[in-house]
């Protein structure tokens, strides 16, 4: 029994390797750069809050939740905002990447890269969003086909002879 363990152990590393197949640096996805009339701080808040508003803090369908990681590198003066589905927190969906436009200290503008998975819905009107939200300051979610908004559903918890139970899904 002891031989296996290390063939066991190699197999699940490499195994949990393959699973996490999200938005990387090295890879081929789909990516918009572009410039905002604003400092680069002002531009990552408004990231930041595009992401929360259309992505964390909604329900959707079937409990499925996103989370978000926010991060900040001083030396560099980039901000990064990461999305992620809440049960696979590896696999990157959209990163969202703001750098001013020239040296920190003169520097009046900033410049926005987005990256998505490029599956739907992280794909090119994800993207388009993540634009208009951040150069308007206004956060203005992806629209799916047809033009509605992406789907949602308002859940509430089951009732089970007029006591509410606790909602599992979240």
């Amino acid at each position: 029994m002891s031989v296996f363990r290390p063939l066991l152990a190699s197999a699940l590393v490499l195994l949990g390797g393959c699973a996490a197949e999200g938005v990387k640096p090295d890879g081929n996805f789909p990516t918009l750069t572009f410039p905002v009339q604003t400092d680069y701080m002002a531009a990552f808040r408004r990231a930041s809050e595009f992401v929360r508003v259309c992505h964390t803090d909604v329900v959707y369908a079937y409990g499925v939740n996103y989370l978000a990681n926010t991060s900040y590198e001083e030396r560099t003066a980039t901000g990064t905002v990461s999305v992620y589905k809440r049960t696979e927190p590896a696999k990157l969906l959209e990163v969202i990447k703001v750098r001013p436009d020239g040296p920190v200290n003169t520097a009046r503008y900033a410049t926005v890269t987005v990256t998505v998975l490029g599956a739907d819905p992280w794909d090119q009107p994800e993207m388009e969003a993540v634009r208009r939200s951040i150069q308007s300051a206004t956060p203005s979610c992806r629209q799916g086909p047809g033009g509605e908004a992406a789907p949602l559903l308002d859940r509430t918890a089951p009732v089970l002879q007029g006591v509410p139970l606790p909602d599992a899904g979240n």
